[in-house]
């Protein structure tokens, strides 16, 4: 049985399960994180903060990035002022080791 979880990374939410590679802010925190929503392929579905309480969902550092290259053009009508720029935000890639919570454990 597969088991998913919605976890929040930076400003979105994103739906992972075990062996997924995810793209995160660099300034993700390293220890493991609570879900906000979790399901399995049998269709149980647990979103209330009361059964989400002792799961946790658990990862690994696999190595840093940088997101696809944002450009930048200013252009100022009739003075000749242009200007353009490129921004790459540092990232960090993880990958989901393992998925815990006691109450889709049971249904197995």
């Amino acid at each position: 049985m597969s088991i998913y979880a919605v976890i929040k990374v930076g400003a979105v939410q994103q739906r992972v399960s075990v062996g997924d590679t995810v793209e995160v802010p660099h300034n993700f925190p390293e220890e493991a994180i609570e879900p906000i929503f979790m399901g399995s392929s049998t269709g149980g579905i647990k979103a209330d903060k009361e059964s989400l309480k002792d799961s946790l969902v658990e990862f690994e550092t696999m190595g840093n990035t940088k997101s696809k290259k944002i450009n930048i053009f200013q252009y100022k009508n009739k003075t000749g002022n242009r200007r353009r720029m490129g921004y790459r935000e540092d990232k960090k890639i993880i990958k989901i080791t393992s998925i815990t919570n006691s109450e889709f454990e049971e249904e197995e």
